[in-house]
């Protein structure tokens, strides 16, 4: 069983390489199993076909996205960052903070994403709890982050601040998901840099405004 896990986590590694440079529809099994370095029936042994790999993938990520929950509920950080006032003393850093951090996680997972954005388009009745309790926990954390800087937003409902922050800084950068390989894209977008400064500020404006 120990090596049966070892063998499906390694066509997945393969699948995430592949996803690096591709698109999930252009990879084939044949592909898959070349990068991962197995017979192709070794991946029909784990995956009925191709489509198969997508809830793994979906699942994979889930996981990720629990650890980092995990390290910000057990230690406070977030990739190893700390979180708390007195390492982010201002509103703007730490409004900047997180949005560099959004950049580094959809630039670090653009084909993951891609691929299950695919999986939903196939099913586009999926329903998937955990995401959704993870996406309340991390509003949660967002509200907490804000409550450190209550003095400088002037927002009664704290919650619905957090909300639209948290929302924006989820979707600013889905162009790189859906534009792939895109020469138009990248001639009108902005350097990453400009980006993150920008949005924090638009951010920044939004919370501080009366």
């Amino acid at each position: 069983q120990k090596r049966a896990l070892l063998t499906q986590e390694k066509i997945l590694d393969a699948l995430e390489a592949l996803l690096e440079a591709q698109e999930f529809e252009a990879i084939s099994i044949a592909d898959l199993a070349a990068q991962a370095q197995v017979a192709v029936g070794s991946v029909y042994s784990y995956f009925k076909d191709k489509e198969a790999l997508l809830p793994a993938l979906l699942d994979r990520q889930l996981e990720r996205v629990e650890e980092r929950l995990r390290e910000f509920r057990e230690r406070g950080t977030v990739d190893g960052w700390p979180t708390d006032q007195a390492a982010i003393p201002s509103l703007y850093d730490a409004i900047e903070h997180s949005v560099a951090g959004a950049l580094k996680q959809i630039d670090a997972t653009l084909g993951v994403r891609r691929a299950l954005l695919t999986y939903r388009r196939l099913n586009p009745s999926l329903e998937v709890p955990l995401a959704k309790t993870q996406a309340e926990e991390a509003l949660k954390a967002m509200v907490a982050q804000l409550e450190l800087y209550r003095d400088e937003i002037p927002h009664a409902d704290i919650q619905e601040a957090a909300k639209m922050v948290n929302y924006f800084v989820n979707i600013v950068f889905l162009d790189r998901i859906v534009f792939i390989n895109s020469p138009v894209q990248d001639s009108i977008r902005p350097s990453d840099d400009m980006l993150i400064e920008t949005y924090s500020q638009m951010i920044y404006r939004y919370l501080t405004q009366s």
